[in-house]
C-alpha cells in the first residue's frame, strides 16, 4: 500500500475579511492616539499675552508744557505838551519844535493864530521828522501853571478859554492827553461858588471838549453850562477837579 502524508511547513493566505479586520485596528489606534496627543496639548499652560506697552508723545508734552506767546499792544505815545507864555506865538512855538504853524493850529483846533494866552497848553502834533522836545540849553522849558494829581498822572488839562467876558462865545477847552477817563463826577469852578459838574462821559485819548457858559445842547465835543451871563473874567483862574474833589488842573485868564 502506498502512504500519503501532508505536505509539513506549507503557509496559509489571510482572506480578505482578515485584511479588513487588520485595517480596522491601525485605523482604531492611530484615531485614539491622535486623540491622546490633542488632549495632552490642550492641557499645556497658555502663553502669557504680551500687553504693549504704551509710548508717550514726547514731543507732544514738551508743546503743550511751553505756554504760547501772546502778542501784545505796544502803548500809545503820550503826546508833547507846551504852556505857552508871555511874548509866545504861533509861529515862534512851531518853530520851536520843528512843526508847521498850520499842524500846530489844527492840533489844538485854533482858528485865529492870535488866539494864544499865557498858560494855555498847546498838543504839539507829531510829525515824521520832527524835534518833539527843544534841546536843553537852546530853548525855554516848557512850564505849567497847573497843579496836577498824581493820580490823574495829568490825563486831562486845561487847554485855554475863548470869549471870555461874552456869554455867547465864552468857553473852556480841555485835552485829554493820556488815556480815556470817565468825567462822571469831575467839576469846573472858579473859586467863587459857580461850580459845573460834567455829565456822565468818557473823554477819550487826544480827544477835546468845550465847557460853554451859555445853554445848549450836549454833545461829545461841547458842553453846556446854561448860564444867563458870564463867568470868565480877566484875572480869574479857572479850576478843574476829578471825582475825589483834587485838583487836576487850572489856568488864569490873562488879564486885557
Amino acid at each position: 500500500a502506498v502512504l500519503s502524508c501532508a505536505a509539513m511547513g506549507s503557509v496559509r493566505r489571510a482572506t480578505w475579511r482578515q485584511y479588513l479586520l487588520y485595517l480596522g485596528i491601525n485605523v482604531l489606534v492611530s484615531a485614539i492616539t491622535v486623540l491622546i496627543v490633542l488632549n495632552l496639548w490642550d492641557r499645556r499652560s497658555p502663553l502669557e499675552l504680551v500687553t504693549p506697552t504704551a509710548t508717550i508723545d514726547v514731543i507732544a508734552q514738551v508743546d503743550n508744557a511751553v505756554p504760547a506767546l501772546t502778542p501784545t499792544t505796544p502803548p500809545s505815545p503820550t503826546p508833547k505838551t507846551y504852556t505857552v507864555r508871555a511874548g509866545d506865538t504861533i509861529s515862534n512855538i512851531a518853530e520851536e519844535f520843528d512843526i508847521s504853524m498850520e499842524e500846530l493850529m489844527a492840533a489844538n483846533r485854533l482858528q485865529d493864530p492870535n488866539e494864544l494866552s499865557v498858560g494855555q497848553v498847546l498838543v504839539i502834533p507829531e510829525v515824521e521828522g520832527a524835534v518833539t522836545a527843544p534841546e536843553a540849553g537852546g530853548t525855554r522849558s516848557p512850564e505849567t501853571t497847573s497843579t496836577p494829581d498824581p493820580a490823574a498822572a495829568r490825563q486831562v488839562v486845561i487847554n485855554g478859554i475863548t470869549g471870555a467876558g461874552g456869554l455867547e462865545m465864552e468857553s473852556v477847552r480841555l485835552l485829554n492827553i493820556g488815556n480815556e477817563v470817565s468825567m462822571a463826577g469831575w467839576t469846573l469852578d472858579d473859586g467863587d461858588g459857580h461850580l459845573f459838574n460834567f455829565p456822565d462821559f468818557t473823554f477819550y485819548s487826544k480827544g477835546a471838549v468845550d465847557v460853554h457858559s451859555r445853554a445848549g445842547t450836549n454833545t461829545t465835543i461841547d458842553l453846556y453850562w446854561g448860564l444867563d451871563q458870564a463867568i470868565w473874567m480877566p484875572g480869574k483862574v479857572i479850576y478843574l477837579r476829578n471825582v475825589s474833589g483834587d485838583l487836576v488842573s487850572s489856568l488864569k485868564i490873562p488879564a486885557n
